[in-house]
């Protein structure tokens, strides 16, 4: 979901993935129509396992659970519990990826555009997604792009610079977002929280099996897992504020923010049967 839009259960609905009017779109070739959505991913339980035996024996996997509540989106292990009552990613130049690779690869200090071309753009951005962490409804836009067949959604999480004068509206708009890319508010073990992150990282989300956009159009839905974000690798969780100061906590976070996004083509939306 967007700013100012509603979104369905776990449903990230991109309103602004609609093509502006100058330049966002895919241009005058565009022949299929592909809905482009985020969602939070959840999972009933999920067994993390420590990283560092003690004493030669591995300790046992400390038990993980994530899931949507009506007063947010909770996350447990142990005796702890994170209740993400809001999170907001920056996003940035959602792009589709073709099958045949026509994009190459991409680094983090690259410039945006230069390497990808030939990847329809599905925005530009800068924008803020506001994450749905408790099942609002809401639905998701069609984009026009090129038909074919795509591999991959490439997308930015994007750290607002305070002197880029691309990011002025954005800054203007969203003054909390000086800095960094992803905001997180809620309560730890029923203890307020503010969590910040300034990671900058450009993303290539692999779908589960290729899309292709033909007259008929398809469905794509990009989930964020944020269920192992703050795990204590022992057991247990570690407090989201422990993650706004320089060290091993905040830098855990950041590699799993950066593996945190998966891609499928998203059949139930399409009207079609899972085969």
């Amino acid at each position: 979901m967007l700013r100012n839009t509603s979104a369905s259960p776990f449903l990230l609905a991109v309103g602004a993935v609609a093509l502006a009017a100058c330049g966002e779109g895919t241009g005058p070739n565009a022949s299929g129509q592909v809905g482009i959505g985020f969602r939070l991913a959840s999972s009933a339980a999920a067994n993390v396992q420590s990283a560092s035996p003690t004493d030669g024996v591995t300790p046992p996997s400390a038990q993980v659970t994530a899931a949507a509540t009506t007063t947010g989106f909770s996350i447990k292990s142990g005796a702890d519990e994170i209740l993400i009552t809001k999170a907001q990613v920056v996003v940035k130049n959602v792009k589709l990826k073709t099958a045949s690779a026509a994009c190459a690869a991409r680094d983090d200090d690259e410039d945006d555009d230069d390497d990808d071309d030939d990847c329809p753009t599905i925005r530009v951005g800068p924008f803020l997604v506001d994450v749905p962490v408790s099942g609002d409804e809401g639905g998701r836009m069609a984009v026009p792009v090129p038909a074919g067949t795509y591999s991959a959604v490439r997308l930015d999480i994007h750290k607002v610079s305070s002197s880029d004068s691309a990011d002025l509206a954005f800054r203007q708009a969203n003054p909390d977002f000086r800095g960094i890319s992803i905001r997180l508010e809620g309560t730890y073990n029923t203890r307020p929280f503010i969590f910040t992150h300034d990671v900058n990282a450009k993303l290539d989300v692999p779908l589960t099996e290729p899309v292709a956009i033909g007259e008929g159009g398809d469905n794509v839905t990009v989930t964020i897992d944020m269920t192992d974000w703050f795990v204590r690798p022992a057991g247990g969780l570690y407090s989201p504020a422990e993650g706004n100061t320089p060290g091993f906590v905040r830098a855990k976070i950041q590699n799993n923010i950066r593996s945190a996004f998966r891609a499928f083509r998203d059949k139930n939306r399409n009207g079609k049967d899972d085969d």
